[in-house]
């Protein structure tokens, strides 16, 4: 490990010797109403992983100032530290030449680039006429939609109603939503055939930026679609620009991270073994039915799934099967630490400050590859239900018979409107059984209904919040309600048992529970009286506790 350690930090100092790009950037914070440490750091980069960033402090007339470093061209980003403290931020992307300044402007929560380099005014000039044709009129619509909608989202919650029930009001919302999204289809069609058009180096890393976004599917997303505008792009006009400049390199990275899917061969990349040597992976995988486990110690559902995975190492590591996990991390001490609480029986690999981007590689971490002897990839599935009749295949062993919890979600619904009953109604199944909210609800208690997942920390810390409300209330004509919301039946079973919660639970409800109660958020805890009739919404920390204490006062 120390090893592995040493050769990482002399990778580190190696790269820093050989700086041969020296960019100056500058920059105002018009908007002083966000914050004012500004982070500067190459796209890409995970702080939760990597020191590779520039903290810049705005001064007291609010302008910031620093000097990038690098050894090749590179595409970096410009955000606020507060924002990113908060979990969601706006950023600035611009090119690091050498011997330009880079001129930024943070205006109403937005980053503009106002100068840079010859190939950043390429872009600067792109973005102005995008700006008369797209761009502007995107913001006023936005504008638009905030003004009509905001308000009356506002006084709604003022009269403690959830907006998202307000049907009129959610058809207006989808109306502009549906212009907006016109708008910005449109734009993204217009930038590709600007790029193609007009040959500028920042194309291409733009198109690099875009792909490392667009490499893994999500759900909902169309992302297949805009990867494959992303490719047509580079293939068809940018595939032969430049072809010496490393970003050609990155481009193709994230075209062969996006093709790692079934039935496609798992791609060879280096990666430290035991020993703190770099080693091709595929020199470990060979010949074996290997589960590639891509994880981290702060990474809350890598955990979790890496978990599930111990009852399939412990009963086919002696038939054949293998699992090769690789931390992505800041220390080994944060990894081992993980590694012993969560008892992994396998060894770990350390990937220490992305020194190998092996989770860009990979369209990111928190994933599992599935690959037989050949190194083929299987599945990319982090089910352990899912995985082990492929690994009992891949094995030449009977398949096993497991329960398919997806299948009897398949059977949840949303029961129909009953005019006797004040609340909506809906239907889980899990292991054959099934479970209706009417169960509990409108059966002459008051009813607390905390819609969670086991994968949701703010969940995991105010459930303390409701145990203490149930053991205190339960006596007085209090029931409190879990309703676990797209979580894995087995994780949702784990969280209730380390959490000791006593109080009833519907597991497996996945969609269906929160389609019922326009849940677009959790924790999401609602109150509902005797009747059925929701009384409080969105109730937290303390206020659980005054809103029961005031309805139990007498009793």
């Amino acid at each position: 490990m120390k090893r592995a350690i040493i050769a990482s930090l002399l990778a580190l100092v190696t790269m820093a010797g050989q700086a041969q790009i020296k960019c100056h950037i500058e920059g105002e914070l018009r908007d002083t109403t966000q914050g004012k440490t500004v982070i500067i750091c190459p796209v890409g980069t995970d702080l939760r992983v990597s020191n590779n960033y520039i903290t810049a402090k705005a001064d007291k007339q609010w302008h910031f100032s620093c000097d990038v470093e690098t050894d090749k061209m590179c595409l970096y980003t410009a955000f606020l530290e507060e924002q990113y403290q908060h979990g969601s931020w706006r950023y600035g992307n611009f090119l690091v030449e050498n011997k330009a300044t880079v001129k930024l402007l943070f205006d109403d929560n937005t980053w503009k680039v106002t100068s840079g380099g010859r190939e950043q005014m390429l872009k600067v000039k792109m973005d102005a006429e995008a700006e008369k044709l797209y761009l502007g009129r995107m913001e006023e619509f936005s504008n638009q939609a905030k003004k009509e909608i905001l308000p009356i989202v506002e006084e709604l919650q003022k009269q403690g109603k959830n907006p998202e029930e307000d049907s009129l009001l959610m058809a207006r919302n989808k109306v502009y939503e549906d212009e907006y999204k016109k708008l910005y289809d449109a734009y993204r069609v217009w930038e590709s055939e600007y790029y193609k058009a007009h040959l500028m180096l920042y194309a291409l890393y733009d198109l690099a930026n875009d792909m490392r976004n667009y490499a893994r599917d999500v759900e909902g997303l169309d992302y297949g679609k805009l990867m494959r505008r992303c490719l047509d792009t580079y293939h068809t006009t940018y595939e032969n620009f430049r072809p010496k400049d490393p970003v050609h390199n990155l481009i193709r990275m994230h075209e062969a991270a996006w093709n790692l899917k079934p039935g496609k061969p798992y791609i060879d990349y280096q990666v430290r073994n035991t020993d703190g040597n770099l080693v091709p992976i595929s020199s470990l995988i060979k010949g074996k039915v290997t589960l590639i486990d891509l994880w981290a110690s702060w990474c809350g559902p890598c955990r979790q799934h890496s978990k599930d995975m111990i009852p399939l190492y412990e009963k086919y590591k002696d038939k054949g099967f293998t699992v090769l996990a690789i931390a992505a991390e800041r220390s080994a001490e944060d990894m081992q630490k993980a590694v012993e609480k969560d008892g992994y029986p396998w060894p770990s690999l350390l990937e220490l400050n992305q020194e190998n981007n092996i989770w860009e590689k990979n369209a990111g971490g928190n994933c599992m590859f599935l690959v037989d002897r050949e190194g083929t990839i299987l599945s990319t599935s982090n089910d352990a239900k899912e995985l082990e009749p492929l690994i009992c295949k891949a094995l030449g062993l009977p398949e096993m018979q497991t329960y398919d919890y997806k299948a009897d979600a398949e059977k949840n619904r949303i029961e129909p409107k009953d005019p006797s009953k004040p609340f909506t109604d809906f239907s889980v199944v899990y292991q054959g059984k099934t479970t209706r909210f009417s169960d509990y609800v409108g059966r002459g208690q008051y009813v607390l209904v905390d819609f969670w997942a086991s994968w949701c920390e703010p969940c995991l810390k105010e459930t303390p919040n409701l145990i203490a409300a149930y053991e205190k209330y339960k006596d007085k004509g209090l029931q409190v309600l879990g309703v676990a919301v797209s979580d894995k039946p087995t994780h949702t079973e784990s969280a209730i048992k380390e959490l000791g919660i006593t109080y009833p639970q519907i597991i497996n409800s996945q969609g269906v529970a929160a389609e019922a109660y326009h849940v677009s958020s959790i924790p999401y805890i609602l109150l509902f009286d005797p009747e059925g009739n929701i009384i409080a919404r969105n109730l937290r920390g303390e206020d659980i506790e005054k809103t029961l204490a005031e309805i139990f006062k007498e009793k």
